[in-house]
């Protein structure tokens, strides 16, 4: 699990393709977002994949940003994985939420007000097992850096 990577490193195909990946979703972040809501989430789930849109507050500019993000049902709660696609950095996302200390999700057309919680080690590691079943692109992720994945899950208030 890459909140403790064993760092095997990346085909060039597999860097190069990191490398698209994440310029197309800094280009198309919008776009996302619209159509997530447009759709409902619809679109996510013909891909089989739960997704929501995370509204979080900009720790520097204190306007709202919105991104998709896929999630890991967890009760009535929602798991998250910062892994920012292998970069080595945080995503902006999870820097706001952290700074903010609280969020609205979309799933659905519906809005939910959020409280993060960053799992601890023990079980940040359970779930990154049940993440990669899921989800197996994370393992990709977690080779292409030696940061560790923050594994947040979003508690509803409301």
């Amino acid at each position: 699990m890459n909140t403790s990577p064993t760092r095997c490193g990346l085909s060039r195909s597999e860097r190069v393709g990191l490398l698209v990946h994440r310029q197309l979703d800094r280009r198309l972040s919008r776009l996302g977002v619209w159509l997530m809501r447009r759709t409902r989430g619809s679109l996510a789930d013909r891909f089989r994949v739960h997704a929501l849109v995370l509204s979080t507050i900009g720790r520097r500019t204190r306007q709202v940003r919105d991104v998709v993000l896929q999630y890991f049902p967890d009760g009535d709660a929602f798991v998250i994985v910062a892994a920012n696609d292998g970069a080595a950095s945080d995503p902006g996302w999870h820097l706001n939420l952290i700074a903010s200390g609280r969020a609205e999700v979309e799933i659905g057309g519906r809005r939910t007000p959020v409280v993060p919680v960053r799992l601890e080690q023990d079980e940040a590691s359970a779930w990154w097992a049940r993440i990669l079943e899921r989800s197996p692109d994370y393992e990709r992720y977690a080779r292409a850096t030696t940061r560790r994945f923050p594994i947040v899950r979003l508690v509803p208030t409301a």
